[in-house]
C-alpha cells in the first residue's frame, strides 16, 4: 500500500467515526468538542465530554466504525474534573 493509499484509508476511517459521532443522539451536542485523528495506525481521540456515559458512547461509535483496538484515549470527562475541584 502506498503512502497516498494509506492516508486515504485513514481519512475515510476518520470520516466514518465522525459521521457516527454526529449521528449519535448522546454525542451529537458534543461532537464539536471531540477530535479524531489517526496517528501511527492508531485512532487518537481528544477533547472533552460531560460524563462517562458520553465517553462510553464515543468508544461505541469508534467500534461501530470497525476499530476494535489501537485506540489512544486523550478525552477528558468534565464531570470528573468538577468533582475534584
Amino acid at each position: 500500500m502506498t503512502t497516498a493509499e494509506s492516508a486515504s484509508r485513514d481519512q475515510r476511517q476518520v470520516e466514518k467515526i465522525i459521521f457516527l459521532v454526529q449521528a449519535d443522539p448522546v454525542l451529537q451536542p458534543h461532537a464539536p468538542n471531540v477530535q479524531v485523528t489517526i496517528e501511527d495506525a492508531t485512532v487518537a481521540l481528544r477533547g472533552e465530554l460531560p460524563n462517562h456515559s458520553a465517553k462510553n458512547a464515543l468508544f461505541l461509535a469508534v467500534r461501530q466504525a470497525g476499530v476494535l483496538d489501537q485506540i489512544s484515549d486523550y478525552v477528558r470527562v468534565s464531570e470528573a474534573i468538577s468533582h475534584t475541584a
